[in-house]
């Protein structure tokens, strides 16, 4: 098949080669989607937001985006429960400072604490420069499982759902 050569044929062309994954990948989302419906999210606009483009991003494939934003999405929400609260001074604290804070105010269980830590660790190697095959790097990670680093990505993103839907069970009204 030539090259499709104009956008709306570049569009459906990709469109036709994907449509099976992001099928199954948005079957997946909705059974592990909370029953409701609507939620109100700590941290307004932007938390929503978040979680909508993570879910998106994962539909479609784009595994890196949706580990991202799915962490990002969860750490607002903790933080804005503690601004809620008059916790002024964890407004751009670290993950991990944020982590221990929400476990010491009864926010995260212990099992929740480490759940969300290794998302958070899932997802530092994608955002802060590593060396090249160090061990939490993606590539390091593929070689010794022996796979192609997308479905390292695409495994540890589902991952990162999977915390991001119990945050949304349990911290949205």
């Amino acid at each position: 098949m030539e090259s499709p050569s104009t956008p709306h044929e570049w569009l459906e062309h990709e469109d036709n080669l994907a449509r099976s994954g992001r099928i199954s990948r948005l079957e997946w989302l909705a059974s592990h989607y909370p029953d409701a419906s609507g939620f109100l999210l700590h941290g307004g606009w932007l938390s929503k937001q978040l979680l909508e483009e993570a879910k998106y991003c994962y539909v479609f494939g784009q595994y890196l985006a949706a580990a991202i934003l799915g962490v990002a999405f969860v750490e607002r929400v903790l933080a804005s429960q503690f601004y809620a609260t008059g916790r002024n001074d964890l407004e751009r604290a670290g993950g991990l400072d944020l982590l221990q804070q929400a476990l010491q105010a009864g926010l995260l269980s212990q099992e929740e604490f480490h759940r969300f830590d290794r998302m958070r660790r899932l997802r530092n190697p994608l955002v802060h420069f590593r060396r090249p095959m160090v061990v939490d790097t993606v590539e390091a990670r593929a070689v010794k499982e022996s796979t192609h680093p997308k479905q390292v990505v695409e495994s540890d993103a589902r991952e990162i759902l999977e915390g991001v839907l119990a945050v949304l069970k349990r911290h949205s009204i």
